[in-house]
């Protein structure tokens, strides 16, 4: 009985251990476009973006303000980068520099780092993302 008791916890904390973890595991989206919020006046060509081929990076370098937990929201959300005039382009709250800022969780500064490094990375130019109209 004991022995049975024994087996029985045994394999229960080996669920646990396994298969819990899968159930908060995210499933990036595959391929998106990325392009201006509403309202915002896009100069360049909307971008192709693949989750699936960043699946290395951990969530939370670009998702900066992400706790883990709750639902990812998008750059442009409420409280996020959500300054879209050209004036406050250069600004941390803006949604040009979500993507093009010098800093590593920016799509453009990860990438120039990467490059720095001499490691493996994605586009580093204007035209390489911004494929023209």
């Amino acid at each position: 009985m004991k022995k049975t008791l024994l087996i029985c916890m045994v394999t229960a904390a080996l669920v646990c251990a396994f298969a819990l973890p899968t159930l908060y595991a995210v499933d990036a989206p595959g391929d998106m476009v990325l392009k201006a919020p509403a309202g915002a006046k896009m100069t360049k060509a909307p971008v192709d973006f693949s989750h699936k081929g960043h699946a290395a990076v951990d969530c939370a370098k670009c998702h900066h303000t992400w706790d883990g937990k709750a639902a990812v929201k998008k750059c442009s959300a409420e409280g996020c980068h959500v300054d879209t005039s050209k004036a406050g382009k250069k600004k941390p709250e803006s949604f040009y520099s979500a993507f093009h800022a010098k800093a590593d969780n920016s799509c453009v500064g990860c990438h120039k780092s990467m490059k720095k490094a001499k490691a493996k990375t994605g586009p580093t130019k204007c035209g390489d993302c911004h494929p023209k109209k």
